[in-house]
């Protein structure tokens, strides 16, 4: 027994660098995004920087045809326009105060605390 713990000490002691993690390769990179996102959503964001790089190609392609009388150019353009909503700002959660500082803003007490005896009962004040 006292052989075999010998042996697997002197294996354990050859493995040991002196290094405090166990990892020997670099670190990872982190993802660029918190979390994998599903397929239809990817190409959602796709569509959208595209459609974001070519927008004023596109407004003036749909701007032309409705001009020569194209109906749904027209239409589509007006819907556009239509749907413009500004960007809402972000609303700041407001932190509740915390019970100290709500007794730290009630008025001081003035005068003699009420239903508390002074000393221990036997007429001692201590």
């Amino acid at each position: 027994m006292a052989q075999a713990r010998k042996e697997l000490s002197a294996s354990n002691a050859e493995t040991k660098t002196g290094r405090t993690t166990e990892s020997e390769g670099g670190k990872r990179a982190r993802r660029k995004y918190a979390s994998r996102k599903d397929g239809a959503e990817r190409l959602r964001q796709a569509a959208d920087k595209r459609l974001n790089e070519i927008s004023e190609q596109l407004a003036d392609l749909l701007k032309r045809k409705a001009l020569e009388g194209d109906l749904a150019s027209a239409k589509t353009l007006i819907a556009l326009a239509a749907a413009k909503k500004p960007i809402p700002e972000p609303v700041k959660k407001q932190s509740e105060p915390s019970y100290a500082d709500k007794l730290s803003k009630e008025p001081q007490w003035k005068g003699e605390p009420e239903g508390l005896e002074l000393g221990y009962g036997d007429g001692s004040p201590f």
